[in-house]
């Protein structure tokens, strides 16, 4: 059995500086999200990479960047974010296509407060995550800014921890498997979060780019008995890579939807044919960022209530410019 701890999430202010151009859209005014307990998620059109944004109450969450500050300052600015506070802010990976974008959030003229940062902390060349991880520091030194390892989440040595959102609804933050484990690389060190609405009225599952590694390590881990990995949404691991989906899991996370969040021209046969055919064999529809744009779903937060996902273009099951069959062995067999 699990131990887990729930933190209630509250607002502090926080602000540091760092040199970002900003882009604003003075004339489009920001969605206007319903209030708690209802929760809204937005996958975000950042191109090739992930960002996932989070509204529930007076909580705001992103899990996840993308690869570009000047894209990801484009969307804090058509949602209103500018001047306000995101509770929990969620590296999955170190890699640049998740992490790129955050710079953006540190720009001081944003006025941007965070509360709480969380990575796994993996070594990196990178001058960017270095850099990166310079800002999240300089807020912990000088305005209180929690930064967690991703490898104890709840800083007390367990597995799973819970974070309560102002609206009620909670983020389950996962340890992801050891970095000393025997071909473990960054993909599958992977932050995962699963989302559950108040009320259990939705979940969703958002594993960053796990490949089949951290899928059978999540079922080893006891993550399917606790939280439970039986969703209404899937994030789609590794942009919709046939290295992050196969049969069982989706049978494990039984989704009735996957978000794919994906580059339309990547140089890695982005959305793989195989993931589609395992999407369409389990009878699991897809919308896709590169082809619908950023999609929106939204939950009213009470039991029983439907919920509804909305692409900003586009239908459902779309193909794309790049998507090709990969050679990969794991996705061969």
């Amino acid at each position: 059995m699990l131990v887990r701890r729930t933190l209630a999430i509250v607002l502090v202010v926080v602000a540091v500086a760092c040199a970002i151009p900003i882009l604003r859209r003075a004339h489009t005014p920001p969605p206007v999200d319903d209030p708690a307990p209802a929760v809204t998620v937005r996958v975000l059109d950042v191109g090739q990479g992930d960002a996932t944004y989070v509204h529930n109450g007076a909580s705001r969450v992103l899990i996840d960047g993308g690869p570009d500050p000047v894209r990801l300052g484009e969307l804090l600015d058509s949602l209103g974010l500018d001047g306000s506070t995101l509770d929990a802010v969620i590296l999955s990976h170190a890699h640049a296509d998740h992490y790129g974008g955050l710079a953006a959030l540190f720009d001081s003229r944003r006025h941007i407060r965070v509360r709480m940062f969380i990575e796994n902390e993996d070594a990196s060349p990178s001058p960017a995550l270095h850099a990166l991880r310079d800002s999240v520091l300089a807020r912990t030194e000088h305005d209180g800014l929690d930064y967690r390892d991703g490898d104890d989440p709840c800083d007390n040595g367990t597995a799973t921890c819970t974070f309560t959102l102002a609206g009620g609804a909670r983020l389950e933050v996962l340890r992801p498997p050891d970095a000393e484990g025997a071909g473990v690389g960054p993909n599958d060190r992977s932050v995962v979060v699963k989302l559950v609405a108040p009320d259990s009225a939705f979940s969703m599952w958002l594993a960053g780019d796990a490949e089949h590694g951290e899928i059978a390590d999540a079922e080893r881990a006891g993550y399917a008995r606790d939280p439970g990995m039986r969703v209404d949404v899937l994030k789609a691991d590794h942009h919709g890579s046939c290295n992050g989906i196969t049969a069982h899991y989706l049978a494990l996370t039984h989704p009735a939807w996957a978000l794919i969040s994906v580059g339309a021209s990547n140089d890695y046969g982005h959305v793989h044919r195989q993931a589609k055919a395992l999407f369409r064999a389990a009878g699991v529809p897809w919308y896709r960022t590169d082809q619908n744009g950023t999609i929106t779903v939204r939950t009213s937060g009470i039991a029983g209530d439907a919920f509804t996902v909305t692409p900003s273009r586009g239908r459902e099951d779309m193909d794309g410019p790049s998507d090709r069959r990969s050679r990969q062995v794991e996705c061969n067999g």
